[in-house]
Parts: C-alpha cells; structure tokens; sequence
C-alpha cells in the first residue's frame, strides 16, 4: 500500500468567515511560492466552524512525488 508523503506544512484557521477566507487564500499563495509551485501540492478545504458566521479552513502543502519511470 502506497504512503503519502508528511506534510511540508499544514495550516488551520478558524475564525470569522471573511477573514478566514481572505487570509487563507493568501497564506496559500505565499507558501506555494516559498515550497517552489513546481515542487509541491497545495491543498485547501473549507467548511463551517462552531459558531454562527465563522468558517474553518486548512491548508497543506505536500511534496510533489517523482514521476515513475
């Protein structure tokens, strides 16, 4: 059974939805482009917090796996 690869580094925010979305999407670009966007995959979800008016979002950034040969 194949593995995935650990995480570079994974990211979790919580908090009022318009600034969970708006910080998220920028933490996502600016560590994309500090891995190297030819090196790694940068995965985001989003989905409702605990309380009204909140969300919650994660990001991970993994290691692109080396082509099989």
């Amino acid at each position: 059974m194949p593995t995935r690869p650990r995480p570079l580094a994974a990211v979790r925010f919580i908090g009022p939805t318009t600034i969970v979305t708006t910080h998220a999407a920028t933490i996502a670009t600016q560590l994309t482009a500090h891995y190297g966007r030819e090196h790694v995959i940068c995965r985001t979800s989003t989905g409702p917090a605990g309380y009204r008016g909140e969300s919650r979002a994660y990001i991970t950034i993994t290691p692109k796996e080396a082509p099989h040969e």
